[in-house]
């Protein structure tokens, strides 16, 4: 059979259905923040949403992969439903504990992520536990949800939770409300509730249709194999999770709300919906790949992937630099203009992280462990070093963006000559002339902006333009070269 089947293709477009859904109405959530609080509403807003990130991978064993996995691995219901029932004991435990730590902590987790002590900012803290608490049981019910491939109920989970939210913030602005930061926090509350009741309705129908086979429980040994996966799979994203919530506080410590408002916007313009793209594409990808077990399966499934994500991410990151400032404007406000700067930058390390989403999912589906553990352990430390260093001796937006890119190249590195240790069909030709032919005008561009000279001009970014439009072109027809290939998975 072809890697991609008309019905997995289907499935694909309402995947990428929902996952944008949930993007766009989460950027209209930050347009409304950004008019109601001005930059400093953007970075509390930005840091909560970051805490609930946190303390919810936490509780679900990295998010949704090892799940997904799980159920990826196992075609039959009769090892389904012992293992959905043993993760869902698991997982609601763990969340159930994590919940009460953020409401016994929540003093000195306000002063540490918030550097604030007011309090109705503990009181922000404590009601956002009750959001981590709703939005545990909405990642398991979407994890179930992508294991079983019900698309159709997976994408409506992930819109009507963040439409219900632009709601209630667009209302508050409306009526001139306030700016109070438990209102924030009661907005998650709600998001989080909502998405969670509409992914367990979905889970229901799952029940209709298997309702007379038992649930049983995993044995032991297999529970002590999903443990260990899934404890790596936290650290690997907790790691990341922790990092962005360490960095966004150091942030607000050293250079204010405004500061970190303002970061957000270009980061959220570009790495933030970069991760909704790969999630959209892992619901596809991360159970294809698991089934690929052959060389030439492999193969055909990670190079299609990447070329169809590296096509399309040069294509928005190079969109993106070239209507930078009248995206901020209808993104957010004239207020944010100055995130242009952290735009022109991150569009880099977006390529690279793309690229590598690919080839490091590879780790994922092969359950390696201890190489998961330590690649992202090792990204996420790297991370932190230079974007401390950054805070610590530059003064500038620019210099803090440039701490995310030698990171994810080096990552990139890794993963790319991971793969192809694991499968030496895949070459490195493959993939690095698209990569350095989609970066280096960003390269130029980037730092031609920022020099004392000026150099930066239309037709520099004409030129530019039209270069990353080719090298785009150029892996959509790599892609669609791969894709007339019939290789059995």
């Amino acid at each position: 059979m072809q890697v991609f089947s008309s019905s997995l293709k289907s499935g694909v477009l309402v995947s990428m259905a929902g996952v944008f859904g949930s993007a766009f109405l989460w950027l209209l959530s930050f347009k409304v923040i950004a008019y109601w609080m001005g930059p400093e509403g953007v970075g509390l807003f930005s840091q909560l949403r970051q805490m609930a990130q946190a303390a919810t991978v936490g509780a679900t064993f990295g998010g949704t992969n090892s799940v997904v996995q799980g159920l990826a691995e196992r075609h039959d219901e009769t090892l389904r439903r012992p293992f959905r029932s043993t993760a869902a004991q698991l997982i609601g435990m763990s969340g159930a504990g994590v919940v009460l730590m953020i409401i016994a902590a929540a003093q000195p987790l306000t002063q540490f992520l918030l550097s604030a002590n007011a309090p109705e900012m503990v009181s922000t803290v404590r009601w956002l536990a009750l959001a981590v608490l709703l939005n545990v049981g909405g990642t398991y019910s979407l994890a179930v949800l992508n294991g079983y491939r019900s698309y159709p109920c997976l994408a409506l989970a992930q819109i009507t939770g963040p439409a219900v939210l632009v709601m209630l913030l667009a209302g508050a602005w409306w009526w001139h409300l306030s700016p109070d930061p438990r209102l924030l926090a009661g907005s998650f509350v709600l998001c989080f509730g909502v998405t969670y009741l509409v992914g367990a309705f979905g889970v229901s129908r799952l029940h209709k249709l298997t309702a007379s086979l038992p649930m049983g429980a995993l044995s032991k040994a297999e529970t002590r194999i999903f443990l260990r996966f899934a404890l790596s799979n936290l650290v690997a994203a907790l790691s990341t999770t922790v990092a962005l919530l360490l960095i966004r506080s150091w942030m607000i410590e050293a250079k204010g709300l405004a500061f970190a408002g303002l970061f957000d916007a270009g980061w959220t313009l570009t790495f933030n919906y970069t991760t909704l793209f790969l999630t959209a594409c892992s619901a596809i990808y991360l159970p294809l790949l698991t089934a690929a077990t052959r060389p030439e399966s492999q193969k055909a499934c990670m190079l299609k992937t990447v070329y169809l994500v590296l096509g399309a991410s040069i294509l928005i990151c190079h969109a993106l630099v070239l209507f930078k400032e009248p995206l901020i404007n209808l993104l957010y406000s004239p207020e944010f203009q100055a995130s242009g700067q952290v735009l022109m930058v991150l569009v880099i390390a977006v390529i690279f992280r793309s690229a590598s989403w690919v080839y490091g999912t590879m780790i994922l589906a092969t359950r390696n462990s201890r190489m998961l553990l330590l690649s992202d352990l090792a990204l996420n430390l790297l991370l932190l070093a230079t974007t401390r260093y950054a805070l610590d001796n530059f003064q500038s937006l620019e210099a803090l963006s440039w701490a995310f890119v030698l990171p994810n190249f080096l990552y990139l590195l890794f993963v790319i000559e991971y793969a192809h240790l694991k499968n030496h069909l895949m070459r490195r030709r493959h993939i690095w002339p698209l990569i350095v032919a989609g970066t280096l005008p960003l390269f130029y561009l980037a730092v031609s902006s920022a020099g004392p000279q000026q150099v930066y001009s239309e037709l520099a970014t004409g030129l530019c333009m039209v270069i990353g439009l080719a090298v785009s072109g150029v892996a959509f027809f790599a892609y669609r070269k791969v894709s007339r290939e019939k290789i059995e998975v």
